[in-house]
């Protein structure tokens, strides 16, 4: 664990001023219900934001309220660009240039003094070909979004229990123990880190009250490099589909892809957890009870279950063989049923509406199939209208909803650097040095790096220009 320089005596001897501890930003904000400066600090926080925000809700109230007669024309327009979207593709266009070519070669084959000759055929085929192999994979492949979703949820949720459990969980008990308040650093620890020498100018004989800001902000770092390595790794291209199975190039680019994602997985998702234990494990450690660090691993198990849950629905997808013969027939059935569309023209007198017809046809089992090869990889949303917003989810909501909590839970703290200088981190060291001019040019640099090196934009797709004059 970090240390800190403030020096522990008696708590008898403090002043009601030394013990407030907002007063001191590198040690813990007092968890206690009683301890109430902290808590109304807090609550006046919730109810600043709260009176902040209701402009917005007012305003996203009023902007919202629309005539009956103006939202359904909305509604019509909106539709129609969803189905042109989803029709602007190669195949719908490969389809309809081959059905309307079978449709007029079917119309000038047949003679016109055939009078008894009958075109139309059985729609069985239709419905068997192809209606019911495409329900099926649209069923399945919206239950694989449904599935994504609550293990989503299940994955933030318990990352925020998980920070919220690490920053302010105490353990003390009333006239038994002062719980998180009076850990303090043990020197065989301090040997460990520093070495017996005093060199350094750390007094190894110094008792110094354990960090517990320091500790939050690296259980807070590890779940933010946790969730932004788990959306880089959702969002790899696909690489299951039937091309990359059948085809050697096809073959060599999943190969590649895979690789890729197992090891950001690997390294950087499952690697991540072990820190996170790591944590748990200083505050038993320190204290914690074995029953509240049973409820941490248990978090803990919830995240490591929704992150497998994740990867098994981005490594596989509905059935292949399903998927393949829908994409055949989708394409050449419509065609077959070319003598159908020459006998409405037939009976009609009129060619377009047979043409008409064989289009609407293809282009119709072209959309739903469009719709099932756009659900079977639910994290690609940026090319997809119903995927999933992993990085909205991941990089954004969740990186807010854990700010927003540190914000409470130390309000006098320093601005939160996602990067700091990782080995002085790890070992419990000040960034500064004795010197107060190297203290702020170690900062300036470590908050340079922080904006330098991590690349994630964490700008929502709802970003409202109102919300930030708030």
């Amino acid at each position: 664990m970090n240390s800190t320089e403030i020096e522990t005596t008696p708590r008898t001897n403090q002043t009601n001023e030394e013990c407030n501890p907002l007063l001191h930003p590198n040690t813990a904000v007092s968890t206690s219900p009683y301890h109430h400066q902290s808590t109304k600090l807090r609550s006046t926080y919730l109810r600043q934001k709260k009176r902040e925000a209701q402009p917005l809700v007012e305003k996203a109230r009023e902007i919202s309220s629309h005539g009956a007669f103006f939202t359904f024309l909305w509604d019509i327009y909106s539709a129609v660009s969803v189905f042109v979207a989803m029709l602007l593709n190669y195949e719908s266009v490969f389809g309809c240039v081959v059905t309307v070519g079978a449709t007029l070669l079917a119309y000038y084959l047949v003679e016109d003094h055939d009078a008894d000759w009958n075109g139309n055929l059985p729609t069985v085929l239709l419905s068997f070909a192809v209606i019911t192999p495409l329900s099926a994979s649209i069923t399945m492949a919206f239950t694989r979004r449904e599935t994504t979703l609550k293990s989503l949820a299940s994955f933030r949720s318990a990352s925020y229990n998980l920070y919220v459990a690490h920053a302010s969980w105490d353990w003390g008990e009333c006239n038994k123990g002062k719980g998180r308040r009076g850990c303090i650093e043990n020197s065989d620890d301090m040997i460990n880190v520093y070495g017996e020498s005093s060199s350094n100018g750390i007094n190894l004989d110094e008792k110094k009250a354990i960090d517990w800001t320091n500790h939050s902000d690296e259980t807070l770092r590890q779940l933010i490099n946790l969730s932004d390595s788990l959306c880089q790794y959702l969002t790899l291209p696909t690489s299951t589909r039937a091309r990359h199975r059948v085809t050697t190039k096809g073959g060599q680019e999943a190969k590649t892809v895979l690789s890729a994602g197992r090891s950001l997985f690997t390294l950087n998702v499952s690697g991540r957890m072990i820190m996170i234990s790591q944590l748990c494990e200083a505050l038993k450690y320190r204290g914690l009870p074995g029953n509240e660090a049973s409820r941490i691993r248990q978090w803990e198990n919830f995240m490591t279950n929704a992150m497998e849950d994740l990867r098994v629905v981005k490594e596989y997808r509905t059935p292949q063989a399903l998927r393949s013969f829908a994409r055949l027939f989708t394409i050449f059935l419509p065609p077959f049923y070319a003598p159908s569309y020459v006998q409405v023209a037939r009976d009609s007198d009129s060619l377009a509406l047979g043409i008409c017809l064989g289009i609407v046809t293809s282009i119709a089992l072209t959309g739903l199939f469009e719709c099932v090869r756009q659900l079977e990889d639910p994290f690609v949303s940026h090319v997809t209208l119903d995927g999933v917003d992993v990085k909205e989810e991941l990089c954004v909501l969740m990186y807010q909803e854990l700010m927003l909590a540190r914000k409470v839970l130390y309000p006098e703290a320093e601005d939160f650097m996602l990067k700091k200088n990782t080995c002085d981190i790890c070992m419990g060291r000040n960034i500064a040095g004795d010197d107060q001019s190297v203290e702020e040019e170690n900062r300036e640099k470590a908050r340079k790096e922080s904006s330098g090196s991590i690349t994630v934009d964490r700008t929502s797709r709802h970003f409202c220009e109102d919300s930030m004059k708030l």
